[in-house]
């Protein structure tokens, strides 16, 4: 009896004392599972991730970019040392939407990264595209991608060089779609869009251009090597006299015109947002026919030319500057089939 009572008190300490090492040593176990399983998940760029575990077991949640990263993350976990249940509540994210589209009227859509931002594209626009009305559906989302502000504001500005189309971010990635009136204007856009590369957007272009015979594509390539970017006809202030220097470059514009006297030019005026929207498409025809005037009255066929007014409806910079403002108050020279 004495025997049996010893025995059974030695196998009562015996499971104490087990049951004292593995609640001692639980927390340490469960403290290296936490830290390998973080290590390996951002080892392997899940940085979406969250990791907690109880004990051996794991649960994972927060957001990845795919569904096979899902089933990468529980694999990932699963591979531990140590780790014996994976729980995966990890979901596939929303990717960052965002687009900026001019037709009949300029419409600003999808995720932006603070209300700031939902507040300063629709003003920025409306003050840019005074021809247009601005409507806007855009929705307040912090987790925007890095450079996104800076990188959206000169997408804005380019949405100014489309005839019609649209700005579209996915992410990190953005399309440009739609026409344009000259492969100059999309050598330029694409200049600009290249200088923000420290921001690490990948940019794509689906552009329709003016179809040209060889003649119009020759006369428009030497207007653009002879009539470097930026220059303009100068006028005076709030009229269509031609200042000297304009006329200068006028010189250079009748010389192209006679190496192809076949292609018709169409000269268009652009003004910069300040003042009437209606008046500024009135000063910006009177500026384009008085160009057309002179052409003609230098010895070019009146029937090649045409004349039209686009006020501010096509800004190649911001209006928000004096820099800005001066390159928009500018003349362009396009060539066109007869």
């Amino acid at each position: 009896m004495n025997r049996l009572v010893t025995l059974v008190i030695g196998l009562a300490l015996l499971w104490a004392l087990f049951e004292y090492g593995a609640r001692t040593a639980a927390p340490v176990i469960q403290a290296d599972v936490q830290e390998r399983t973080e290590t390996a998940t951002a080892d392997a760029g899940l940085d979406g991730v969250i990791v907690s575990t109880d004990g051996r077991d794991v649960s994972l949640r927060g957001s990845v970019s795919s569904n096979a990263q899902v089933g990468f993350a529980r694999d990932t976990a699963i591979a531990v040392r140590g780790v014996r249940i994976v729980n995966n509540a990890v979901m596939v994210a929303e990717p960052y939407h965002t687009q900026f589209c001019k037709d009949s009227s300029i419409l600003l859509t999808g995720d932006v990264s603070d209300a700031d931002a939902e507040m300063a594209f629709p003003e920025r626009a409306a003050d840019m595209f005074r021809f247009w009305q601005v409507e806007e559906d855009l929705d307040i989302r912090p987790d925007s991608p890095e450079g996104f502000r800076r990188f959206m504001d000169e997408a804005l500005i380019e949405l100014g060089q489309l005839d019609e189309g649209c700005i579209t971010l996915t992410d990190r990635s953005l399309s440009i779609r739609g026409s344009m009136r000259s492969e100059r204007a999309l050598t330029l856009m694409q200049e600009r869009m290249a200088a923000l590369s420290d921001l690490d957007f990948a940019v794509t272009y689906d552009i329709s251009l003016p179809v040209l015979s060889d003649e119009a594509r020759t006369c428009q390539e030497e207007a653009n090597r002879r009539v470097a970017p930026g220059e303009t006809v100068l006028f005076d202030f709030d009229s269509d006299v031609i200042h000297a220097e304009g006329r200068q470059l006028l010189g250079e514009v009748v010389e192209i015109s006679k190496l192809c006297p076949d292609v018709a030019v169409e000269v268009s005026g652009h003004t910069d947002a300040v003042g009437d929207k209606d008046y500024n498409i009135g000063l910006s025809e009177r500026r384009a026919e008085a160009v057309v005037s002179y052409l003609a009255g230098a010895g070019i066929d009146a029937g090649r030319l045409s004349a039209v007014g686009l006020g501010f409806s096509q800004p190649i910079a911001d209006n928000s500057t004096e820099e800005g403002r001066a390159q928009n108050r500018r003349i362009e020279f396009r060539a066109r089939e007869k």
